[in-house]
């Protein structure tokens, strides 16, 4: 929630009993610390995922395989540019200035990254993604952030015809609903591996079990 300074307290917490049965969790912020934030977790990984798919899709005309191989990671790791264009452009005009100081700031970290491997700066580029690692590892992954969680879970298949709904099939037995599914890799008389996504981890957590009781499949969470 984010009140004006001009609005009374009392109104705020009339808004939270009547939102009350949404069972939201409320976080008080003034307009400006909401746009920075969300400007900071949200909107400019926006930015950042659809550049991406740029750069691929200009890539793509040198060689035709950047489609077919992008069809794995760089699809998930990207797939919120996948976001409703016309909102992203309205959010990206009204949170202007946190953005362009995002913009300054992603610029000068990149040319500080750009300069590790120029010079082959082993350790600092160890460093580089060590730090991120133990920042991300330390986010808290039971709540609902800006951007929407999925949990996945990776299943190592046989390549035999009916395995996807046998495994489908063992999840509805146990009212197990999945959100999304995809065969990440699969080749002729070699296992293969099927991606289900789920909207909560307790799901994944009964699928996990569900399978491990019907088959002997190896899964893994991501």
């Amino acid at each position: 929630m984010t009140p004006t300074d001009d609005v009374p307290p009392q109104q705020v917490e009339a808004l939270k009993q009547w939102l009350a049965g949404t069972k939201a969790q409320f976080v008080i912020l003034t307009p400006k610390e909401h746009d920075r934030i969300t400007g900071v977790i949200s909107h400019f990984p926006h930015l950042i995922a659809a550049s991406l798919v740029h750069q691929a899709r200009e890539y793509e005309c040198e060689n035709a395989l950047v489609s077919r191989l992008a069809a794995g990671g760089f699809r998930d790791i990207t797939r919120i540019a996948s976001s409703n264009p016309e909102m992203w452009r309205d959010i990206f005009i009204h949170n202007k200035h946190e953005l362009l100081a995002l913009f300054d700031r992603w610029i000068a970290e990149m040319e500080r990254l750009r300069s590790f491997v120029e010079e082959e700066n082993s350790i600092a580029i160890y460093h580089y993604f060590l730090e991120a690692k133990q920042f991300r590892d330390g986010l808290p992954s039971r709540t609902k952030g800006a951007i929407p969680s999925f949990y996945d879970l990776y299943v190592d298949v046989p390549d035999y015809p009916g395995v996807i709904s046998e495994v489908t099939g063992y999840l509805a037995e146990e009212n197990i609903s999945i959100t999304n599914i995809r065969i990440i890799e699969t080749r002729e008389e070699i296992y293969g591996v099927l991606r289900l996504s789920f909207q909560s981890e307790d799901d994944r957590a009964r699928a996990k079990a569900c399978l491990a009781k019907h088959t002997n499949y190896a899964t893994y969470e991501g």
